[in-house]
């Protein structure tokens, strides 16, 4: 049981200790500077943008209003003037040598105050210390960057089938001219037209054939009832 108890207690202790490590590993970092300065500014103004700091003017030298920068006042303390500075922002480095006790330091507009270090003289006793503070600001205004739409036009593909015409060589038109029987036509004064009556094997006309058969038969029935030539009809001899 005690054997248990004590690595229950072993592993709260890790996980307090994973705990406080970033904070305090955190802290340590922000407060030292780098070998070649020997003060930073004050650790409770940063990080901050110009448009969040309190004190926020229009005397920033080459500055304009309404402008694309952002320009942020340092100031060392007491007696003390700035050899050099380099200021950390969210946009890049950027390193200036005033030789006075004010420093202006421009940046893109709406960038953030990340960190500064500076080389004051003479050199404060007591090693880097946060010995030079941001007085104020001058806000700049933001560019806003806007890209055109891009419209893509596909232009209509149109097809065109070309019109198949079908030719009849003129062999095929010979052919079925030959193979067509030719029909006689006349044209009448009252624009009729008469077709011609087809013919028997004799060659004599069907119409006409038939005329001369009526013809006969007629005559021929009107010469047996003439008197005369009917079967006589008499009393029988005697003999």
């Amino acid at each position: 049981m005690k054997v248990k108890n004590t690595a229950l207690r072993l592993a709260g202790v890790a996980m307090v200790a994973v705990a406080l490590a970033p904070w305090v590993g955190g802290s340590t970092a922000s407060a030292t500077a780098p070998a070649s300065y020997n003060s930073m500014v004050k650790q409770d103004q940063v990080p901050v943008t110009a448009a969040n700091f309190p004190n926020q003017q229009t005397d920033c030298p080459d500055w304009t209003a309404g402008g694309g920068t952002d320009s942020f006042h340092f100031v060392a303390d007491g007696s003390l003037i700035f050899d050099s500075i380099t200021v950390e922002f969210s946009t890049g480095d950027v390193t200036a040598t005033p030789d006075s006790k004010h420093a202006y330091i421009s940046a893109p507009a709406g960038a953030t105050l990340v960190n500064a270090w500076a080389t004051l003289s003479p050199a404060p006793s007591e090693g880097p210390a946060a010995d030079f503070q941001l007085s104020h600001v001058c806000v700049g205004t933001p560019v806003v960057t806007t890209t055109p739409a891009t419209v893509t036009t596909t232009p209509a593909t149109v097809t065109t089938t070309p019109a198949t015409v079908a030719s009849t060589p003129a062999s095929a038109l010979a052919t079925t001219a030959k193979a067509s029987p030719a029909v006689s036509v006349k044209g009448t004064k009252a624009g009729t037209v008469k077709a011609v009556l087809p013919h028997t094997g004799s060659g004599v006309p069907v119409g006409l054939l038939l005329a001369t058969s009526l013809a006969l038969l007629l005559g021929g029935g009107a010469l047996m009832m003439l008197p005369g030539l009917a079967p006589a009809r008499g009393k029988r001899r005697r003999h």
